[in-house]
C-alpha cells in the first residue's frame, strides 16, 4: 500500500456527526476574462501561481471480472500562472503504485490551456502524444504531461481518473506550495469499509456529511439477484483561500504540517466476516513479521554461520560481539540509498551483491547478531522526512534499525552509515519514537533520544596584543552526534586538507599544529586542537580597545526573523554546547566596561542559555552554555523562543571595552 505520513502534535482526530443530507455535485464555471488578465494574487503577492480550483471525488466501485472492490478518484485542477517561476506548475506528475497484488492505473486524461489574446480567449488542448509514462522504480510508475502553449498569464486545467485495487484512499492534500483559492473534495465510502479520519496540520474543517444508497452488479448481470444494495457515507470538504505552505527555518519536513485529511482503513465487513486492520500495535507487529520480506528474511540465515563463527572466536563479551557484527556488516554491504521496512531482493542477495536498502542491511545485521547469540530485534521508525505514526498503522514506517535490550537499556545500531556506532545513528532516524517488534507479535515503544547526549566542549587560551592581534590555542571535544557530524564532514578526504578549511571557517590568519584525535574510533569523542593567530581581532581607537570576548564562537544573527509562525520548531537533536575562553589582556590596559552575566531559560525545561564573564589579574574569563533539551517545540512557543535567541545573540555580541592606563 501507499505510504501514509503523520506527525507529532499535528494529529487531531476529527469527530463527525452523520446526518442525512442531500449532496450536490461540484461543477466548475467557465474560465473568465478576469482570471486570464489577473497579474498578482492579492492575498499573496509573491505567489508564482495559484490554484483557482482543486477538485476531487473518490468513490468505491466493483470490478467483478478482476480486482473486486476498487477505489476510483476523479481529479480536476485549474491553475493560474502568474510569473516565470509559475511555469513549473504547467507540468503534472501522477505517481502510481505497483504492488504484488495489482497496480494503480490512470486514464481519461484531458487538459486545456487558456490564453487571452486580442480580447479573445484561446484554447489549446493537451495531445495524447504529450502524455508520458515512466517506470520510476520497481514499485512506482509515473504518468506526466506538460500543458501546451503555457505562458505567464495562462490558466491551465486538467482532469483525470485514477483507479486503485488497494484499500487506500489517497490523502486529501488541501494545502499546496502555492495558494489554493477554492478547494473541494467528496469522499464516498461504503458501509462495509470503516475508516479513521485524521486531520494533519493546523486548521479547522468540518465536512458536510450525508448517507446515500449505493449498489453494485456482480458478474455483469443486471437481474435483481446479482444486484446488491448498500449505504455509503458521503463527506464533502470545502476550503477557501488556503495560503501557500511557506518554508520556515528549523522544520525538517514541511509536508508534516501541510493541511491534509488522512483516511486510515480500520476494518472491512463482508457478509458478517469482519477483518480489522492495524487496530493495535501488536497486530501491526504480527502483520509486519508475517511478511516474507521482513520476518521471513530472519529465518533462512545459514549463509551467515561462517561469519558468526569467526566473530564468536575472536570476541567473548556481548559488547565485543555487537561491535564486531556491526563492523562486519558495514564492511560487506553498502547502502544503495533506498528506504523501506521491507527488503527489495532479500538479505542473502544483498549480501552477495554488496549493496542493499535500509531493511536489507539492518535485517542482515539483526540476523548476524542472532547467529552470534545476541538477542537482537528490528526497530521500526519513520525518518524525519517521513513522519511519526501516532496510531497503529502499517503505513507509518519507512526505516528499520536494530535494537538490543541490555541491562535495562536499549542499544540501537544502524549499519547503513559507515561512521555510525552503537547508539550513534545518522540524524535522519532521530524522529522521536521507534517501535521494537518481534515474531511473537509483541512490540515496544523506544525513545530514540534516550541514549544520546550530543555535546561540544570548547576551550580557548589566548593572548591579546596591544596592536590588536590575538594568538592562542583551541581545543574542542565533540561527543555523540556532534562527533558523527565531524566524521561526515571529514569523510574520506585527507585530514590535512580538511584542517586547512578551518582557517576560513574560523576566520583566522594562521592555523598550525592541527590535530583530530580519535577520528576513526567511532564510539569515542573527537578532540580537535590547533594553534592560531588573528592579525586584527579587535576594533581600536587611540587609547581604547573593543574586544568581543567570544571571538569566533559568537552567533551573529538569530535564525528566527518572522513575526509569526504556524509550524512547530523542529531541531535535529538535543544538544549542549559549552564554551570557555581565557584571554590575557595587553599590559597597560584595564577593563573599562564589561558585559553583565546572564542566565535565561525556556519554559518547561526546554533549554537554557548561560553567560558569565569576569576579569582577574589581567586575565579575562568568559563562559557560555547553550543547552537545548527539547527538539520539538509547538508554534505556541515561537515568540518565547524568538526572544530567547534574541537575548542570546545580543549578549554574545556585546564587547568588552579596554582603556589604556595613564
Amino acid at each position: 500500500m501507499k505510504s501514509l505520513r503523520v506527525t507529532f502534535y499535528s494529529i487531531l482526530y476529527l469527530i463527525f456527526s452523520c446526518t442525512v443530507l442531500s449532496a450536490q455535485d461540484y461543477e466548475l464555471e467557465d474560465v473568465s476574462e478576469a482570471e486570464l488578465t489577473l497579474e498578482v494574487y492579492a492575498k499573496d503577492s509573491t505567489a508564482p501561481a495559484a490554484y483557482l480550483n482543486k477538485v476531487r471525488e473518490t468513490y468505491f466501485d466493483y470490478d467483478s471480472n478482476d480486482d473486486g472492490w476498487i477505489i476510483v478518484t476523479e481529479v480536476t485542477e485549474r491553475i493560474k500562472i502568474l510569473n516565470k517561476e509559475g511555469l513549473n506548475y504547467a507540468t503534472k506528475k501522477i505517481r502510481l503504485y505497483n504492488g504484488d497484488s495489482g497496480k494503480e492505473l490512470v486514464d481519461d486524461i484531458k487538459g486545456v490551456t487558456y490564453n487571452f489574446n486580442s480580447g479573445q480567449i484561446e484554447k489549446s488542448k493537451l495531445d495524447k502524444d504529450a502524455i508520458f509514462k515512466t517506470e520510476r522504480s520497481e514499485r512506482w510508475d509515473e504518468t506526466a504531461f506538460t500543458m501546451p502553449a503555457a505562458q505567464v498569464g495562462s490558466v491551465v486545467e486538467w482532469s483525470y481518473k485514477m483507479v486503485s485495487p488497494f484499500y487506500k484512499i489517497d490523502d486529501l492534500i488541501i494545502q499546496e506550495d502555492i495558494p489554493v483559492i477554492d478547494y473541494y473534495a467528496k469522499i464516498r465510502t461504503p458501509g462495509m469499509f470503516q475508516f479513521r479520519r485524521i486531520k494533519k496540520g493546523y486548521f479547522d474543517i468540518m465536512p458536510k456529511e450525508s448517507v446515500q444508497r449505493g449498489g453494485i452488479t456482480v458478474n455483469g448481470d443486471f437481474n435483481q439477484s446479482n444486484y446488491f444494495n448498500y449505504q455509503e457515507l458521503v463527506a464533502e470538504y470545502e476550503q477557501k483561500d488556503v495560503p501557500a505552505l511557506k518554508k520556515e527555518v528549523y522544520i525538517i519536513n514541511p509536508d508534516n504540517y501541510r493541511r491534509s485529511i488522512i483516511y486510515e482503513l480500520i476494518s472491512t465487513n463482508f457478509n458478517d466476516n469482519k477483518r480489522e486492520y492495524s487496530t493495535t500495535w501488536e497486530e501491526v507487529a504480527r502483520t509486519i513479521f508475517k511478511h516474507d520480506d521482513f520476518g521471513g528474511e530472519l529465518k533462512s540465515t545459514r549463509f551467515l554461520e561462517e561469519a558468526a563463527a569467526e566473530i564468536l572466536a575472536a570476541n567473548k563479551t556481548q559488547d565485543a560481539k555487537i561491535k564486531a557484527a556491526l563492523r562486519f556488516v558495514k564492511s560487506k554491504i553498502s547502502w544503495n540509498g533506498n528506504y523501506g521496512k521491507y527488503t527489495d531482493e532479500g538479505i542473502d542477495k544483498a549480501y552477495k551483491n554488496g549493496s542493499g536498502n535500509v531493511s536489507e542491511i539492518n535485517l542482515l545485521l539483526t540476523a548476524l547478531l542472532r547467529e552470534c547469540g545476541v538477542s537482537a530485534h528490528p526497530v521500526l521508525l519513520g525518518t524525519k522526512r517521513f513522519g511519526i505514526p501516532h496510531f497503529p498503522t502499517l503505513e507509518g514506517y519507512n526505516y528499520v534499525v536494530v535494537g538490543i535490550r541490555s541491562e535495562m537499556q536499549t542499544i540501537l545500531l544502524d549499519a547503513t552509515d559507515k561512521w555510525s556506532a552503537p547508539n550513534i545513528l545518522p540524524t535522519r532516524v532521530y524522529n522521536w519514537k521507534g517501535r521494537m517488534v518481534n515474531e511473537k507479535g509483541v512490540s515496544q515503544e523506544i525513545d530514540l533520544f534516550e541514549t544520546i547526549k550530543p555535546q561540544i566542549d570548547r576551550y580557548v587560551k589566548a593572548v591579546l596584543n596591544e596592536d590588536g592581534s590575538l594568538e592562542g590555542e583551541l581545543k574542542q571535544r565533540f561527543s555523540s552526534l556532534e562527533a558523527l557530524k565531524i566524521r561526515h564532514s571529514v569523510g574520506t578526504q585527507d585530514v590535512k586538507n580538511w584542517g586547512e578549511k578551518r582557517l576560513d571557517y574560523f576566520g583566522l590568519d594562521e592555523l598550525t599544529a592541527h590535530q583530530l584525535k580519535d577520528l576513526n574510533k567511532l564510539e569515542k569523542p573527537i578532540v580537535e586542537s590547533f594553534q592560531f593567530k588573528i592579525d586584527q581581532a579587535v576594533d581600536q581607537v587611540p587609547g581604547q580597545i573593543f574586544l568581543n570576548p567570544l571571538l569566533f564562537f559568537r552567533e551573529r544573527e538569530s535564525p528566527f526573523k518572522s513575526d509569526e509562525r504556524i509550524s512547530p520548531i523542529d531541531f535535529d537533536y538535543p544538544f549542549t554546547h559549552n564554551t570557555n575562553i581565557s584571554i590575557e589582556l595587553p599590559a597597560g590596559y584595564a577593563v573599562a566596561s564589561l558585559p553583565e552575566s546572564t542566565k535565561i531559560a525556556l519554559p518547561d525545561d526546554m533549554g537554557i542559555f548561560l553567560y558569565t564573564i569576569h576579569e582577574q589579574n589581567n586575565i579575562l574569563q568568559v563562559m557560555t552554555r547553550i543547552n537545548l533539551n527539547s527538539t520539538f517545540m509547538p508554534a505556541d512557543y515561537y515568540q518565547t523562543l524568538k526572544e530567547f535567541f534574541k537575548i542570546r545573540i545580543d549578549k554574545e555580541n556585546e564587547k568588552v571595552i579596554l582603556k589604556k592606563s595613564i
